[in-house]
């Protein structure tokens, strides 16, 4: 029998501890003391308080899988949706130009397709139309009522505190699920075949907020992800700009070095397609609101070999609801 599962370096690594803009380890107290109180003391922090709130990130997944799915019904119950007729995936809500590439793909050759697509085809990071306004506007309003509602609300990550999770909200069943297999999967099979193999049979997708007050800016990361879709929803914002580098493991990496870090500008309704292992960070915002729809699609053949997060093969453990991380494995 096969079941979703997770690799168990999620209990113990990448914990962003935002104060010291860094991922960090979680072994044992002994360990952390050992390896971070020299660089949480430099910023002039506590050790104690930082280790506390690195334990209950750790109790925080222990259960994410769980709470989730407490949440999702609670939400479903409770929760009045706004736009109810943008939770079924249609083809107006995309731009015409996604359209016309989502044509072009079954008779184009990779060379073909990244020419119709902005980006830099050298480093394998696109960017092309993804929605059209009015639904942006539409999702906008949606987000908005969702976090007014007297619901309970996950949290995308350790690094993005203020954001919506989206299948909580609902989109997986007849929204999401779909845009995967039937636009976004045809198009990453063809830029990034070396990243779906068998398919990106499972996604995580979540809207980011940004707003002086709150989160403003992005650390030096990559996603739990294979392949990842960013998109902007919305315009009324100054800065906040995606820092993209290399992949992760190739040379330094370091963000704001200029020979190896490009920037990409948001613009309302696009998409930044790239590889989940590719460096990026999101600069500050300076005035305004920023929200992006993010999915992290997977591959559960391309991370049952290597995990993306440990960059070993993966350990896994089965998990009780929901498609874990991606990962898959068989049970007796």
């Amino acid at each position: 029998m096969t079941v979703f599962a997770r690799c168990k370096c999620f209990l113990k690594t990448n914990i962003f501890v935002k104060e010291i803009n860094q991922h960090i380890k979680y072994a044992s107290d002994a360990q952390f003391v050992l390896e971070y109180s020299s660089v949480i003391q430099s910023a002039g922090l506590s050790v104690d308080e930082t280790l506390k709130q690195v334990k209950e990130e750790v109790a925080r997944r222990k259960n994410v899988f769980s709470d989730n799915k407490k949440r999702s019904e609670e939400i479903k119950i409770k929760y009045k949706r706004l736009h109810p007729e943008i939770f079924k995936l249609q083809e107006n809500y995309f731009h015409e130009k996604f359209l016309e590439i989502t044509k072009l793909v079954s008779n184009s050759s990779p060379d073909q397709l990244a020419l119709q697509l902005e980006g830099n085809k050298q480093k394998r990071y696109y960017s092309f139309p993804v929605f059209s306004n009015k639904f942006c506007d539409l999702l906008l309003e949606e987000l908005k009522n969702f976090e007014n509602a007297d619901v309970p609300k996950g949290r995308p990550n350790s690094m993005n505190k203020h954001g919506v999770l989206l299948d909580e909200l609902g989109f997986n069943e007849e929204f999401l699920n779909a845009f995967r297999t039937e636009y976004l999967q045809p198009i990453a099979v063809k830029l990034f075949p070396e990243y779906v193999l068998d398919g990106l049979d499972t996604h995580k997708a979540f809207v980011v907020k940004y707003k002086i007050g709150e989160d403003v800016d992005l650390g030096w990361h990559h996603d739990n992800a294979e392949v990842t879709l960013n998109i902007a929803l919305n315009e009324g914002f100054d800065e906040g700009s995606l820092y993209i580098g290399p992949m992760a493991g190739e040379g330094k990496g370091v963000a704001g070095s200029e020979s190896t870090v490009e920037e990409y500008s948001h613009k309302k309704g696009w998409g930044l397609l790239h590889r989940g292992l590719q460096m990026h960070g999101a600069m500050p915002i300076e005035y305004g609101e920023r929200y992006n729809m993010i999915i992290w699609a997977r591959s559960s053949s391309v991370r049952n070999l290597n995990c993306p997060m440990c960059m070993k093969k993966p350990d896994l453990e089965p998990v009780d609801v929901g498609w874990g991380e991606g990962f898959t494995m068989c049970t007796s």
